[in-house]
């Protein structure tokens, strides 16, 4: 099942609550034991909330909050969206599909990657979209990351995230050539010039941390919007997918070959700082 829209679930738990009933056992009945395995590994990875914290979140659910969501589903086939994004993402890795779920949650990231039952699989949560018309470009970044994870070691550093995501975003872009980068990298184009502009100072604000720790010890570096010694938000996003280009382009591959989604992050950074006309 490439795409599984356990939404619709979500959503007939929803109704039975609206109808009267318990709202921790309509949806432990109707949308958690359904899917139970994406469930659990949902909780546990992208929550992170204490299993026993969250029939009390399920029971303060409103129905009437979902009612907008509920709305936009009805108006345009959300899984169509994902299919069209896995047929251009397929042919240019040859990797398995992975599942895409398209879930609705409590505290969901907007799309994301987590392991079910030993495979990756990607996560949309709905809950977080104003609109669809960008949600196959998040499938698309989440299937970068996904070919990294199969292909290369997992994630260790901060070098190694920073990299991640700059094969996430080419990836995306490689999938979707007529978007344009500032939407493949949810910034303005005017957040681009201003990180191209501090370029040479944040790679040696980030020098000295590329071999430590890893993107969640420093916030605002690829997350969130926190401004990491006072520069843009998520900026490491946009140093990796120069980076990433720099070192295809070098090695006359394109950036979703297996070689170039495969190699060493640190080889692809140095490589790049190593050469002025890069930058």
């Amino acid at each position: 099942m490439p795409v599984n829209p356990a939404y619709r679930d979500f959503f007939r738990a929803l109704d039975a609550i609206e109808r009267g009933a318990d709202a921790w056992a309509a949806y432990q009945e109707l949308y958690f034991h359904p899917h139970e395995d994406v469930m659990r590994a949902y909780w546990q990875q992208v929550w992170r909330i204490r299993d026993e914290a969250i029939p009390e979140l399920i029971r303060q659910m409103r129905p009437a909050d979902y009612g907008g969501l509920r709305q936009m589903l009805q108006a345009g086939d959300v899984g169509q969206l994902a299919r069209e994004a896995l047929n251009r993402c397929a042919p240019l890795v040859g990797l398995p599909e992975p599942q895409v779920n398209l879930l609705v949650g409590l505290f969901s990231p907007d799309a994301f990657l987590f392991e079910v039952a030993g495979d990756w699989h990607i996560g949309i949560g709905l809950e977080r979209f104003a609109s669809f018309v960008n949600l196959p470009l998040f499938v698309a970044h989440e299937y970068g990351h996904f070919a990294r994870r199969r292909l290369a070691a997992e994630p260790r550093t901060l070098g190694d995230r920073i990299v991640a995501e700059g094969i996430a975003v080419a990836f995306a872009e490689a999938a979707y050539p007529e978007r344009r980068l500032a939407r493949h990298l949810r910034m303005t184009p005017r957040r681009i010039h201003e990180i191209g502009e501090s370029e040479p100072r944040l790679w040696k604000a980030l020098r000295p941390h590329l071999k430590t720790g890893d993107g969640e010890d420093f916030p605002g570096v690829l997350y969130g919007a926190h401004r990491w010694m006072g520069f843009p938000p998520r900026f490491g996003g946009l140093l990796g997918y120069w980076a990433v280009r720099h070192f295809a382009e070098a090695l006359g591959q394109p950036v979703t070959s297996r070689s170039i989604i495969a190699a060493d992050s640190e080889a692809i950074i140095s490589l790049y700082l190593s050469d002025p006309s890069a930058r």
